[in-house]
């Protein structure tokens, strides 16, 4: 073999060995990825920045208008564009001054109320029911016909006139804005009653609190704003009874109808916290001719501020009703059983 053969089988076995080598180097050097986009990292970035803090949002599956509703309270109550299923147990105190528009007594008084309620949503539709279950109600009567009866002041134990009521609202523009219809009865299955002995002949008598069946139809328009909700109801309030016996006497329980007029906001700067103001009106819209029942131009309002406590599933309401004006305001009170002016604590329990 040549020199010549001999070098160059000793480059081509040289080059044989190099090539795995290099091969193998290749093998082992990290890969290199393609630089990622910076837009999706730049886009969690702003959700995150644009979500707001935890004391100022809803919890879940909630609305701000369906959870931070202004409060209803009987005056006649507030019907609400949103209500979630939910249970609620009432104490309320409220006083009358005034009792002059009842028929054959005068006086004052006062009524702890104590009441179970409920309202179930199934679809655009909420169903409510409040059952009076107690009243513990106080009289100081100064006057019955011939006198002054004996004893003066009494305190009775009875059951409540029970609410019923259906109402229907659609959005229109989300939460932002509902609206819709409410029909709500008040039946007169109370049993205020008491017994006095009169100061002409010392007879006993009892005077029942006069039967009136409440129909209330209303349309309502409410919704939200960021955390500021607002509800009107404008409406009837038609009081109707069966007459009734006082002294051998027929009482004529005539018919009353009133305009029913309610605007309340609310607002809820935190999760755990929200306030609200309601003004109630009243005004009497046709006459009542009958001596018995002074009951004409009756013309009532009051304002209720309110403070509402959420510890979810649980919400507590403590509600102030302030009667305005005068006689008007307490004669309404004391036709609708309500008092010249009421304190309540609600605690309930929402089914979300």
């Amino acid at each position: 073999m040549t020199p010549t053969k001999v070098s160059a089988a000793l480059l081509l076995t040289l080059f044989a060995a190099r090539t795995p080598s290099v091969r193998a180097a290749d093998d082992d050097a990290p890969s290199v990825e393609p630089a990622q986009s910076a837009e999706p990292v730049q886009a969690a970035v702003d959700a995150q920045l644009a979500e707001p803090p935890p004391g100022a949002r809803p919890p879940p599956d909630t609305s701000v208008l369906s959870t931070y509703y202004p409060p209803p309270v009987d005056g006649p109550a507030l019907r609400l564009p949103e209500s979630p299923t939910r249970l609620y147990f009432d104490v309320a105190f409220a006083q009358s001054k005034d009792l002059s528009a009842l028929p054959y007594i005068a006086g004052s008084g006062t009524n702890f109320r104590f009441a179970l309620g409920g309202v179930k949503r199934w679809h655009r539709f909420a169903f409510e029911a409040e059952i009076p279950f107690l009243q513990v109600t106080s009289l100081d009567v100064t006057a019955v016909p011939g006198g002054v009866p004996d004893p003066e002041r009494q305190t009775g134990l009875s059951f409540g006139d029970v609410r019923l009521g259906a109402i229907w609202t659609v959005p229109l523009a989300g939460q932002a804005l509902v609206c819709g219809f409410g029909l709500r009865g008040r039946l007169a299955t109370h049993t205020t009653r008491f017994d006095f002995f009169l100061p002409t002949d010392g007879s006993m008598v009892s005077y029942v609190f006069p039967y009136y069946f409440h129909i209330e139809p209303t349309a309502i328009l409410g919704g939200a704003l960021g955390r500021f909700t607002f509800v009107v109801n404008e409406g009837l309030l038609v009081l109707t009874g069966p007459n009734g016996q006082f002294l051998g006497m027929e009482v004529v329980v005539p018919n009353v109808v009133f305009w029913d007029s309610h605007v309340a906001v609310g607002y809820a700067p935190f999760d755990l916290l929200g306030a609200s103001v309601e003004l109630g009106t009243d005004i009497q819209v046709n006459t009542v001719n009958d001596p018995q029942f002074p009951i004409n131009d009756v013309r009532s309002y009051w304002v209720a501020p309110a403070i509402q406590i959420h510890l979810d599933p649980i919400r507590i309401d403590l509600i102030a009703r302030i009667g305005l004006g005068g006689r008007g305001t307490n004669a309404f009170g004391v036709l609708d059983y309500i008092g010249t002016s009421s304190y309540t604590l609600r605690v309930g329990w929402a089914f979300n």
